[in-house]
């Protein structure tokens, strides 16, 4: 897939930039080491500019009301978004990662959604996005201001990338690169606008799309052959976005709290996926879509509440949003749009949406305060991405062995009562571990069958935050010998993938946590914490659930079969409320610092998480069998050896900034499934053999950069 060469890319052009920056300061060294006459400096020598000069984090709740191309005109959905923005010495690099709940009208399998069928109660389906844009000014570049012309500031190469997961009934992803120029102009008021087109091509996944011989009725209608893995290959098309911002500076000095803000995407006609031997029909041709935010009116709460200081730390806001033709859904003749011959209203958006944004990180202490975002109470920040392979991974009730590659991203930051840590997955799987409406609990192929189906894409998102007590109340007091304090601990965890069996899981922790400092700069942190799962399963419906008329049979066996067993009620909406239960999780850390000079380039890390049994996720009347309950799960990643190698080749100052490493991984009793229990038809094989899918263990190696 095309996320396979993205970051090995920025891998290496990570290197070059480091380089070229290295080169720049042996040059400099060169020249100051030449002999000299002497002079009279008549003021000291310029500063150094640093590398990293901007490093905004943000979290924003928001709400919005709005179409889901063949599924529903209106459907609620509230948003979790973090967002990522930085300059460098050469550019800006953002990064977004959001997470949407719908309700019922964009429904999990087996409903349909509220424009073809009722709903029923079958549960709303998540979807998770990630993106990534990065810039090369030419300013920057080429050491020149040739592209700074009037209100033009830059000019700059764009190159990016997104890869969305969602667990609707077609189990949709999308996956795109983009390449083109951003201008960049000024505007009043510390504002700015970009207007930056594109090269643009993407590729999708759809369970719907699957050859009628597999897919049964959800399948490729006729006479169209479907596609072999469920993956539509489009053609490349132009895009084009803009963005501005502009803080209301001419209001009078007792109301400048507001600014405005605006956005738009627009992607050309790129065709209907079909290629080579695999034709789609023209009524699914995609046309050019529309997606906008022409103004967002935004409040600093933090500027209003606490003074300049803490500008942008709260802001709570409104916004116009319009979309037609979304992803490129044709209004006029899409069958996705269209229902008995009438536009069903799914495929454009036009309201009022609102949210809050709270700001996790600062500008790099020490450097020019570049952004128009303000300045808060941060101490450090710090962001890395990370590609991984692992080898030998699982999928409970899929396979024991398949291939993962890991794209993750992780934030941390330390403020004045204590530290945020956000990490975040995407992993896609091989054709061993498939994507929806393969299954291998319907032998739809067998268990560890290289499937027809695209491999299985999922996100998983951890969110850790800790208020120290020598912070809250001004003290020393829980400091002593090694423990260095004890802190409240509060988080939250997601996931959500493309398999048959939609999970959304949402989870709190709440506790505290003892940190610990070690030897040789190391560290170790126990958090024995509070823990509650919420979870969902297309196993967890009764046997009726898909029928008529609320949804579809599978596989061409109308009308639906469930594999609830006798006796059990199931869940109306197919969701799991685990009983609340404990958690311990364990981390530590070290440089290595007893190490020779020469060698300390190496560093050790770990990671436990150890979560007790949650009983098996029935609630009020509803009933599952016994061999659905959960045991104690650990999963663990003992020792992690990383090599410093910006380091290595560039020397202390840019230590940290490129490390490669190895790893152990052991999962027991994954996502809580009980491995020790013949009767789990996740875990067993029907003559009680275990599957070895419930427990993974594998070595993994991988590359992570700092920014």
């Amino acid at each position: 897939m095309m996320r396979k060469g993205i970051f090995p890319g920025a891998v290496a052009g990570l290197f070059c930039m480091l380089a070229a920056a290295q080169a720049a300061d042996q040059t400099t060294d060169a020249a100051r080491e030449m002999p000299k006459k002497a002079v009279t400096l008549k003021a000291p020598p310029p500063a150094e500019k640093p590398f990293f000069l901007v490093n905004d984090n943000r979290i924003t709740v928001s709400q919005f009301a709005g179409g889901v191309p063949g599924y529903a005109k209106n459907s609620q959905s509230s948003t979790l978004a973090y967002t990522h923005y930085d300059t460098w010495a050469y550019g800006s690099n953002s990064f977004s990662l959001l997470t949407s709940k719908y309700d019922h009208g964009a429904a999990t399998a087996p409903c349909l959604g509220s424009v073809l069928a009722p709903t029923g109660r079958c549960a709303g389906g998540v979807a998770a996005l990630a993106s990534i844009r990065s810039t090369f000014g030419w300013n920057e570049l080429f050491d020149t201001n040739a592209f700074s012309v009037g209100p033009l500031t830059n000019i700059s190469f764009l190159v990016g990338a997104d890869a969305s997961v969602s667990n609707i009934f077609t189990a949709s992803s999308n996956y795109d690169v983009l390449a083109g120029l951003q201008f960049g102009f000024s505007l009043p008021y510390k504002g700015y606008f970009n207007i930056s087109p594109m090269y643009f091509q993407r590729m999708q996944h759809g369970a719907q799309l699957m050859p009628p011989s597999f897919g049964g009725p959800v399948s490729m209608p006729p006479p169209y052959p479907g596609f072999p893995d469920g993956v539509m290959h489009f053609s490349p098309t132009w895009g084009l976005d803009f963005n501005y911002y502009m803080d209301l500076g001419f209001l009078p000095e007792t109301l400048q709290y507001f600014s405005i803000s605006g956005r738009a995407a627009i992607r050309g006609a790129d065709g209907n996926g079909g290629y080579g031997a695999y034709p789609r029909s023209p009524l699914s041709n995609r046309t050019t879509g529309y997606a906008l935010e022409p103004v967002r009116l935004t409040l600093d709460a933090g500027k209003l509440f606490w003074g300049a200081s803490y500008a942008h730390l709260v802001d709570v806001w409104a916004a116009w949003r319009y979309e037609k033709n979304i992803s490129g859904y044709a209004e006029a003749y899409d069958t996705s749009c269209i229902t008995k011959g009438v536009y069903n209203g799914s495929c454009s958006s036009n309201g009022i949406y609102y949210g809050m944004t709270v700001k996790l990180g600062a500008p790099v202490p020490g450097t020019p305060a570049l952004s128009p975002f303000g300045t808060p109470f941060f101490t450090s920040v710090d962001n890395s991405f990370t590609y991984g392979v692992l080898p030998s991974a699982t999928a409970p009730g899929e396979t024991a062995r398949t291939e993962k590659q890991v794209y993750a991203f992780t934030h941390t930051d330390s403020w004045a009562y204590g530290t945020n840590r956000l990490y975040a997955e995407l992993l896609k799987s091989d054709h061993r571990d498939p994507a929806s409406p393969c299954s291998a609990i319907y032998s739809h192929p067998a268990f560890g069958v290289t499937a027809p189906c695209s491999g299985n894409m999922e996100i998983n998102a951890a969110l850790r935050s800790t208020i120290g007590f020598n912070e809250v109340f001004n003290t020393t007091a829980f400091r002593a010998g090694a423990l260095r304090n004890v802190s409240f601990e509060i988080g939250a965890d997601g996931r959500t993938t493309l398999g048959y069996a939609a999970p959304a899981k949402e989870a709190i922790v709440a506790g505290l946590q003892f940190a610990f400092d070690l030897p040789f700069k190391s560290y170790l942190t126990i958090a024995p914490l509070y823990y509650q799962e919420w979870n969902h399963s297309a196993y967890a419906y009764p046997n009726n659930a898909g029928n008529s008329p609320y949804g579809v049979g599978l596989y061409g066996v109308p009308p639906y079969k469930g594999l609830m067993p006798a006796g059990f009620t199931g869940t109306v909406d197919g969701n799991l409320h685990y009983d609340p239960t404990w958690a311990l999780e364990i981390d530590y850390g070290s440089a290595l610092d007893f190490l020779p000079e020469g060698l300390r380039y190496f560093s050790v890390s770990g990671h436990v998480g150890i979560y007790g049994p949650k009983g098996n996720g029935a609630y009020g009347g509803y009933t599952l069998p016994s061999s659905w309950n959960t045991r104690t799960e650990i999963n663990a990643e003992p020792v992690r050896l990383s090599f410093d190698a910006s380091k290595a080749l560039w020397g202390e100052r840019y230590a940290h900034f490129v490390e490669a490493f190895v790893t152990y991984r052991y999962w027991h009793n994954k996502f809580g499934l009980d491995g020790s229990n013949a009767a789990n038809g996740i875990c067993f094989f029907a003559n009680g053999t275990s599957n070895k899918s419930c427990t993974e263990q594998t070595v993994y190696t991988g590359v992570t950069m700092k920014f």
